[in-house]
């Protein structure tokens, strides 16, 4: 019976070579790929963080809610917006992301990081005698490529 020696002709050596040659070609697609934008999305509550890189990390703080409750009698229909604070290694910065709030925005970017708003939970204001709800914001961040 051959089939051991077979075996290593037929299958074994083209396989380990097919993966020395894959690991040749991923140490120059590493670099590649710090340099090839990314994108995560986290979904966070007040006081919930999320560590995007080795060296941010995005807290939201707090959200305000000033939309008209249902049921009740406003003069302007509000807004929400979604106070958050990034941690970075240079310090702390602080962001706003709102679609609807006056000279608010939905997108901003800081250093290497935009940040967008996706999704915000709830949809609509709460009735006028119903407790806060629990609020969840979807957020999407992408990585921009690292400049040299």
């Amino acid at each position: 019976m051959h089939y051991p020696s077979h075996f290593l002709r037929t299958l074994f050596w083209p396989l380990l070579l097919c993966l020395a040659l894959a690991g040749c070609g991923a140490a120059t697609s590493t670099g590649d790929a710090r340099n090839t934008p990314r994108s995560v999305t986290h979904v966070l509550s007040p006081g919930e963080q999320v560590a995007i890189t080795a060296t941010d990390t995005l807290k939201l703080d707090r959200v305000n809610d000033s939309r008209c409750r249902a049921g009740a009698v406003c003069v302007w229909k509000g807004y929400v917006s979604y106070s958050f604070t990034l941690l970075h290694s240079a310090g702390a910065t602080d962001l706003v992301l709102s679609d609807s709030m006056p000279n608010g925005a939905s997108s901003i970017t800081i250093n290497h990081l935009t940040f967008t708003l996706l999704d915000v939970d709830p949809a609509s204001p709460p009735p006028i005698d119903a407790p806060l709800p629990v609020y969840r914001v979807k957020v999407k961040i992408t990585q921009g490529t690292l400049k040299h």
